[in-house]
C-alpha cells in the first residue's frame, strides 16, 4: 500500500513539473506576476490618494475639477493660490530624496528608465526593495504636488515583483527580463484602465525604433489582464478619461497632419528641457543628491504659485480641456508651464514617472490647436475636443518612441476607438519627426543593438554567413612532412603565419605545426638530424569547409582552443585552400553589420 502511494504521489509530482516546464509554464507565471502587479498597483493608489488628501488638499484646499463641473467651478479651482505650495513639495522634495538616496537609488526619477536598463544590462535583476522604496518615494512626490505620473514608478514596482518572483523560482536570466516586462504591463494595464496599450508598451518602450520584444507579449498581456482585472475589481470599471461622443471629418486629417508636426516640435522642446534642466542646472547644484529634489520641489511650488494646475497628475484638468472648459490660450500656457514644473520635479531626483506629464501637455496642445483652431478656421477644424483626445496618444508616441501602444492606451483611456485614423495620422508623424530623440535615455535603437541579445544575434547572423564569403585567399607556408627541424626552424622563423599545415609528396595535408608546438621542441639537444617536420605536427587535422557556416567554424575553433584552422572543400578534403581565423570572422561580421546599417 505504501508503495502504491509512493507511485501515486511520484506521479503526481512528475505531472505537476511537466505542467510547469512544459505549455503552462509562462500563463502560470504570468498569472502569478499579474496578480502581484495588480496587489501592488492598488496599494500605490491608495497610498498616492492618501498622501494627496493629506499632503496638499487638506492643507491647502487644491483640488482637480471632476467630470461634468462648470465652468465656474473650473475658473475657481483654477484661481486658487497658497503660499503653502512653496513649503510642501518642497518638504515632499527632500523627504522624498531622502528615502530614496538612502535606501535605493536606483528608485530615483521616472522608474520606466531604470526598468528598460534592467532588461538591456543587468539581466533583468532588481533589487527587492525597490517596489517598496519607489511606492513610498513616488507617493511623497505627487501627493505632496510634484508634477509626475503613476507610469514610472508602477512600472518598476511591477517589474521588481517581476524579478524577485524570477529570482525565488531560480530563472535564467532570458527568463527574469520578460517577467519584468510581464510585472510592468500589469502595473500600468491597471492603473491606466489600459490592459491592452501596457501589455504593448513594455515590451515596445524598450526601443527606439518601432521594434518589440516579441517574446514577452503574450506574457504581458496575460499579467495584464488578471492585473487589471483585480483593480477593476477594487476600484470598478471604468475609463480614465470620458470625452463623450467624439468624431472626425476627412477633411480634418490636413489639420492633424499640422497637428502632428506641432507635437513633434513641442515634443523636442520637452526633452531639450526635461534633460538640458538636469545636466546644466540641478547636477552642478553644490548640494548632495538627495537635497536636490527639495530644490525642484521648491521651483515647482514658484510655479504653482502662477498655475497650480500643473500640479499632481492634472488628470481633472484633462478633463476639463475634453469637455471645453478651459480657453485654449490658457491651455497653450499650461503646456510649457508642465513642462517647466516636470523637469523640476522629476529632472531633480524626484520620483515619478513622465507618462502622466505627457498625457497632460499632449492632452492641452490637443486643446489649444483644436479650440484655437476652430475659433479662426471653423471649417478647417470641426470636433476641437478630439484634438485633445487625439494629443494624448499622438504626443507620448513621438516622445517616448511607442507609437502602438499610445495609439491604443489612448484609445483605452478615454474608452473611444473612433478617434483611431487620427490617432494614427498624429502619432506616426510625430515619431517619424522627433527621430531618435526620446524621453528615455536607457533606450537601444534596436534589438541588435541590445546587450540582452548581442550573443543571440550574433550567433544567428554567424550562421547565415558561409566561411567562403569570410576568407581571403592569402598565400599559406605549406611544410614538407620529411622537412628536417632544423630548416622548419628557418622557415617557420621567416614566414608571418602562426600555423604551418604539413602536406605530403602529392600535396594532400598530414598535419598542422603550430608556433607552440615548435617552441616546445626548441629547448630539446641534438633534435636536428633526429626529426622532421611529421614527428612535431599535429595529424587528424580538424579542418573548415567551404560550405559550412562561420559560426559552425568557431564552435571548431572554441572545442579545440585555436584561433585559425585551415580551409578546404567538400569534393578534396586534404587539399588546403587557405587559412582562416577568428579575425578574419569578426572583420566579415562587422563588414555585414555595417552594410545592413
Amino acid at each position: 500500500m505504501q508503495e502504491k502511494g509512493s507511485r501515486w504521489s511520484g506521479g503526481f509530482f512528475n505531472a505537476a513539473q511537466g505542467i510547469w516546464t512544459g505549455q503552462f509554464r509562462w500563463p502560470l507565471l504570468s498569472i502569478i506576476v499579474g496578480v502581484i502587479a495588480g496587489c501592488g498597483a492598488i496599494l500605490f493608489e491608495e497610498s498616492l490618494r492618501w498622501a494627496l488628501h493629506f499632503f496638499l488638499h487638506l492643507p491647502t484646499g487644491f483640488m482637480e475639477p471632476g467630470r461634468g463641473s462648470s465652468e465656474e467651478l473650473v475658473a475657481s479651482l483654477a484661481s486658487l493660490r497658497s503660499w503653502l505650495f512653496l513649503l510642501i513639495p518642497t518638504l515632499g522634495g527632500l523627504v522624498s530624496g531622502f528615502i530614496v538616496f538612502s535606501v535605493a537609488p536606483e528608485a530615483e526619477g521616472h522608474g520606466t528608465d531604470a526598468m528598460i536598463d534592467a532588461f538591456h544590462r543587468r539581466g533583468g535583476y532588481i533589487r527587492k526593495r525597490v517596489p517598496f522604496v519607489k511606492i513610498m518615494a513616488s507617493a511623497i512626490t505627487i501627493g505632496s504636488g510634484g508634477s509626475a505620473g503613476k507610469e514610472g514608478p508602477i512600472a518598476q514596482i511591477g517589474a521588481g515583483f517581476g524579478s524577485f518572483l524570477a529570482s525565488a523560482l531560480k530563472l535564467k536570466p532570458r527568463d527574469r527580463r520578460i517577467l519584468v516586462l510581464a510585472g510592468a504591463s500589469g502595473g500600468i494595464g491597471a492603473i491606466f484602465h489600459a490592459p491592452l496599450g501596457a501589455a504593448l508598451f513594455a515590451p515596445e518602450v524598450l526601443y527606439r525604433a518601432a521594434e518589440f520584444e516579441f517574446e514577452a507579449i503574450l506574457p504581458c498581456i496575460v499579467s495584464a489582464i488578471v492585473a487589471s482585472s483585480l483593480f477593476d475589481a477594487y476600484y470598478g470599471r471604468q475609463a480614465l478619461f470620458l470625452p463623450g461622443f467624439l468624431d472626425f471629418h476627412v477633411a480634418e486629417l490636413l489639420a492633424y497632419s499640422l497637428f502632428g508636426v506641432c507635437c513633434a516640435g513641442v515634443g523636442y522642446i520637452y526633452i531639450k528641457v526635461f534633460y538640458g534642466s538636469r545636466d546644466y542646472f540641478f547636477k552642478r547644484l553644490p548640494l548632495p543628491k538627495m537635497v536636490r529634489p527639495a530644490v525642484g520641489g521648491f521651483l515647482l511650488g514658484v510655479l504653482a504659485l502662477l498655475c497650480p494646475q500643473i500640479m499632481d497628475g492634472g488628470y481633472g484638468w484633462i478633463q476639463a480641456a475634453m469637455e471645453g472648459k478651459i480657453f485654449w490660450g490658457t491651455m497653450l500656457l499650461l503646456v510649457f508651464m508642465k513642462i517647466l514644473a516636470t523637469s523640476c520635479t522629476i529632472s531633480s531626483g524626484g520620483s515619478g514617472g513622465v507618462f502622466g506629464p505627457s498625457v497632460f501637455m499632449g492632452a492641452m496642445l490637443g486643446g489649444a490647436f483644436g479650440f484655437g483652431g476652430h475659433t479662426l478656421a471653423p471649417e478647417w477644424i470641426m470636433n476641437p475636443a478630439a484634438f485633445v483626445v487625439v494629443g494624448i496618444g499622438g504626443f507620448f508616441a513621438g516622445v517616448a518612441r511607442t507609437p502602438i501602444s499610445s495609439i491604443i492606451m489612448a484609445c483605452e483611456m478615454c474608452g473611444n476607438y473612433a478617434l483611431l485614423v487620427p490617432l494614427m495620422l498624429v502619432s506616426a508623424i510625430s515619431f517619424i519627426l522627433l527621430g531618435k530623440n526620446s524621453l528615455y535615455e536607457k533606450q537601444v535603437v534596436t534589438r541588435l543593438g541590445s546587450p540582452a541579445h548581442k550573443g543571440h544575434f550574433a550567433r544567428g547572423v554567424l550562421a547565415g554567413l558561409q566561411v567562403a564569403d569570410a576568407i581571403s585567399r592569402r598565400p599559406v607556408t605549406l611544410i614538407p612532412e620529411n622537412l628536417p627541424f632544423r630548416d622548419l626552424i628557418t622557415l617557420v622563423t621567416a614566414s608571418k603565419d602562426y600555423h604551418f599545415p604539413v602536406v605530403n609528396g602529392a600535396g594532400s595535408m598530414t598535419g598542422i605545426i603550430s608556433i607552440n608546438d615548435i617552441r616546445e621542441m626548441l629547448l630539446e639537444e641534438n633534435l636536428d638530424s633526429l626529426i622532421v617536420a611529421k614527428d612535431v605536427s599535429t595529424p587528424n587535422v580538424v579542418r573548415v569547409f567551404l560550405h559550412e557556416s562561420l559560426q559552425e567554424a568557431l564552435d571548431k575553433m572554441a572545442l579545440i582552443n585555436v584561433d585559425e584552422l585551415p580551409v578546404v572543400s567538400r569534393e578534396e578534403p586534404d587539399k588546403i585552400i587557405t587559412l582562416i581565423s577568428k579575425r578574419d570572422i569578426l572583420g566579415h561580421y562587422y563588414e555585414q553589420m555595417g552594410a545592413v546599417a
